[in-house]
């Protein structure tokens, strides 16, 4: 099936002309909004008539510096169904490349990545592979999960040759293990700390005089996310006689593996203090009504989002010792890290924050100090423009 015409939009009625063209390539549109779309509106800023190709969010507002393109990826939620969907996928997207020309193919996450990553195989386009975290695949530990990891790793690497393409990771640990176990080239590989946050738009906030003390998730309902150590944890830290209330703020994800069944969400919402309170546009409001942030992952983090904002709004924050945690929480600087998959290890952490709250400001003032300093939006911004610099594809 072909992509769907473009949305009406000014970018998508401009004639031929002579601008650079950059395509981000990118599953769901929702996600691309709230993670890269200020690449984008740098982008267009510029030089760059861009474009994004996603699936369809008619929630979102269509855009005014760049066109959208409907496509309408198909998801499953077991390993091989997304292999036999992988054919149709990567035609879908040839066919897309051969109808925008672009001049630079920027996919975003592993999927897109790899898809994009063939379908360019042939052509002069430049490619960037932003790997926002290996998820769910990478930790797998199934015999078609390591299948399918080679497979990534021999893709991502022949981009490399076809197209010159450059790998961006968000984190050292992904940075080191790219190298030395997907053999991926030094020279092609990037570090662009995450998505980056606007500290003027996320600021501190004090923490609630009132009420009970209020720990706050922001992640999808995903057992990879340790959303299940959370509710393990907190209800051993009530067992301990704590009034404490435990947040959690995500959407359900149908098509992911790790994917919590609607039904386990049910049964945990009538726990004693927990509460989930589904999607939301804008997080600063729970960031304010909370005292600490929690984000337990297993693993196959980048550098949460989630983590970024709570520094930037002012919050400490208690994560697992898993990559792309390491990056913001710092150790008795900045937050606790605990072990992954530990409910008991995560309950006696949130016992002892409960405690301690002169260690709880001055973590948060330090919190916000290192996201100004390493992961600021227009740090972030810059180094976007460089990587596209490097192609000698901008115009200003």
């Amino acid at each position: 099936m072909n992509a769907e015409p473009p949305r009406n939009s000014p970018v998508a009625e401009r004639q031929p002309h002579d601008k650079k063209r950059l395509l981000f390539l990118v599953t769901e549109f929702y996600y691309f909004r709230s993670h890269k779309m200020a690449v984008a509106d740098r982008a267009a800023q510029t030089g760059f008539d861009v474009i994004v190709a996603a699936r369809p969010d008619n929630s979102c507002p269509t855009p005014k510096t760049f066109e959208v393109r409907d496509l309408n990826w198909r998801r499953s939620g077991s390993l091989l169904g997304a292999a036999f969907q992988l054919l149709p996928e990567l035609l879908r997207v040839r066919r897309l490349l051969r109808d925008v020309k672009p001049d630079v193919l920027h996919n975003i996450a592993l999927k897109p990545a790899i898809i994009g990553s063939l379908a360019a195989m042939g052509t002069n386009v430049k490619v960037v592979n932003s790997i926002n975290g290996f998820g769910f695949l990478f930790h797998d530990q199934s015999i078609l999960a390591k299948i399918a990891q080679k497979v990534c790793g021999a893709v991502l690497r022949l981009s490399t040759r076809t197209n010159d393409a450059r790998i961006v990771l968000q984190n050292k640990d992904d940075e080191e293990f790219v190298r030395s176990h997907l053999k991926l080239p030094e020279r092609h590989v990037r570090l662009i700390a995450g998505s980056g946050v606007d500290t003027a738009e996320f600021t501190p906030q004090p923490e609630p005089t009132e009420g009970p003390f209020k720990f706050l998730i922001l992640a999808r309902l995903l057992y990879i996310k340790g959303i299940q150590i959370a509710v393990d944890a907190h209800a051993n830290l009530r067992s301990r006689g704590h009034t404490s209330e435990l947040v959690i703020c995500g959407t359900h994800d149908a098509g992911n593996p790790s994917s919590i069944p609607p039904s386990l969400i049910a049964q945990w919402s009538k726990i004693p203090g927990v509460t989930f309170s589904g999607q939301v546009t804008d997080v600063r409001p729970l960031i304010a009504q909370c005292h600490t942030v929690l984000h337990p992952a297993l693993g196959g983090e980048g550098l949460p989002k989630a983590l970024l904002e709570a520094a930037a709004s002012g919050r400490p924050m208690i994560a697992s010792d898993v990559r792309g945690n390491r990056e913001v929480v710092v150790p008795d600087e900045t937050g606790l890290l605990v072990p992954s998959g530990s409910p008991e290890a995560l309950a006696e952490a949130m016992d002892w924050i409960i405690g301690h709250p002169v260690e709880r400001a001055h973590w948060a003032k330090a919190a916000r100090a290192r996201v100004i300093s390493k992961f600021a939006l227009n740090i972030i911004l810059e180094q976007h423009s460089a990587l596209y610099r490097e192609f000698g594809a901008t115009q200003a």
